[in-house]
């Protein structure tokens, strides 16, 4: 990728102006939000909310306004359908579609353009794809309806790029491969595979005009490893150094999220619950360790992680399955963690978590109880995160169907 500089701030400049401006807006609720207690607001209809900013969930940001939802259904191989009223932000289930074979789906993704979704299965190795109806979500599976990732892969998360023309998925057994997609048709063609990891997990992108860079976490190495990418076929090269948390214990790193500015990383750990940042360079795309905090308990065991900015104020989100809640942590100073979070109980083992385009609601795949929540950001409870709603993920509805993976497209 192109070293060349273009003519604008140096990085140090931008961290610095980005640092006051962000700064100014947290400080004043600070000392409030740190001492706010767990709080549950079970209405059906949450009170008007003002979001602001972009979020960047758990692989991708959601293009559009969000008004179509998708959840993979781990146990029973559904993906369910939803439409959301992007107001206030209720789910309504409209179709479940299988996708392979049992015990397999977790990763799924759709295109920026909202037209097409894929599904990895980790148990038979394949990425399904299917179309999906622009007005209720339901989907349709392409021709071929799945292309094979490479036996004993065991394909995890997925991510895309802005325009939808490239797909990355690791693969749990040590892998990462790059496609190519069709954006008129959605079919998708495997390119190549890069290895050299152990159980790689959490994938996300670089929200950059100028940096072609993507990012992995390794469950078993403990690392984040940034890779360069070629913007035609989406072949991988480890280009610079992996990187480990700030605190040598946190060595389970699980989904990555990548604020809107491009500059911060965050990841949760599996092992010890903490969330650790990383700094960006946003000309080369380097990752430095900056600090971890941590999360409610080390018993939570997060597993997604979302970024939303609502009031001015950023927030990182993080499912915690271990601890049936989600937490709610302030930033400041791009990559400061402010802790202890604000936590929301109510969940069921959540492992899948986003926040919607709005910046208003957060929703969290209970993979405990086969439901998704709803919770609302800065809602009437008076926290910074607020328990709501819950819907069944399939119809009739089943308690047993591990729901892991969510996302959003308009």
């Amino acid at each position: 990728m192109g070293t060349e500089q273009r003519k604008r701030l140096s990085p140090a400049h931008q961290n610095a102006l980005k640092n006051v401006i962000r700064l100014i807006p947290a400080v004043v609720i600070i000392a409030a939000m740190l001492n706010t207690a767990s709080c549950n607001s079970n209405g059906g209809i949450f009170p008007e909310v003002h979001g602001g900013g972009g979020n960047t969930p758990t692989a991708t940001p959601t293009a559009g306004t969000g008004a179509l939802a998708f959840v993979t259904n781990f146990n029973d191989s559904k993906v369910s359908s939803f439409t959301r009223n992007t107001m206030t932000g209720v789910l309504k289930r409209t179709g479940q579609v299988t996708a392979g074979a049992k015990k397999g789906p977790r990763g799924v993704i759709a295109a920026p353009s909202g037209s097409f979704l894929y599904v990895a299965n980790q148990s038979d190795d394949n990425i399904y794809e299917f179309s999906v109806n622009q007005t209720n979500g339901t989907l349709t599976p392409l021709s071929p309806p799945s292309v094979s990732n490479g036996n004993n892969t065991g394909p995890d998360q997925l991510a895309m790029n802005s325009s939808g023309s490239l797909l990355w998925v690791t693969g749990s057994k040590g892998t990462v491969a790059a496609y190519s997609v069709n954006t008129s048709t959605g079919q998708i063609t495997k390119n190549s595979s890069i290895g050299g990891f152990n159980t790689p997990f959490g994938i996300a992108v670089l929200p950059s005009a100028t940096v072609s860079e993507l990012y992995v976490s390794d469950t078993v190495l403990g690392i984040i490893q940034p890779m360069s990418y070629n913007t035609t076929t989406g072949a991988l090269a480890k280009n610079l150094p992996a990187v480990t948390s700030a605190d040598p214990t946190a060595v389970v790193p699980a989904a990555i999220a990548i604020d809107g500015g491009g500059d911060a990383l965050f990841t949760p750990d599996q092992g010890n619950g903490e969330v650790s940042s990383f700094s960006i360079n946003t000309t080369t795309g380097a990752l430095t360790p900056i600090m971890a905090v941590a999360n409610s308990s080390v018993a939570d065991v997060p597993v997604g992680i979302g970024i939303g900015t609502n009031n001015g104020v950023e927030y990182v989100f993080t499912a915690n399955s271990g601890g049936n809640s989600v937490s709610s942590f302030i930033v400041t100073n791009l990559t400061t963690v402010i802790s202890p979070p604000t936590v929301a109980s109510g969940y069921s083992a959540p492992k899948g978590l986003i926040v919607d385009p709005q910046n208003l609601f957060v929703y969290a795949a209970d993979s405990g109880n086969g439901t998704v929540s709803q919770s609302i950001i800065s809602g009437s409870c008076g926290s910074s995160i607020c328990s709501g709603p819950t819907v069944a993920t399939e119809n009739p509805a089943n308690p047993n169907s591990g729901p892991f993976g969510i996302t959003l497209a308009q």
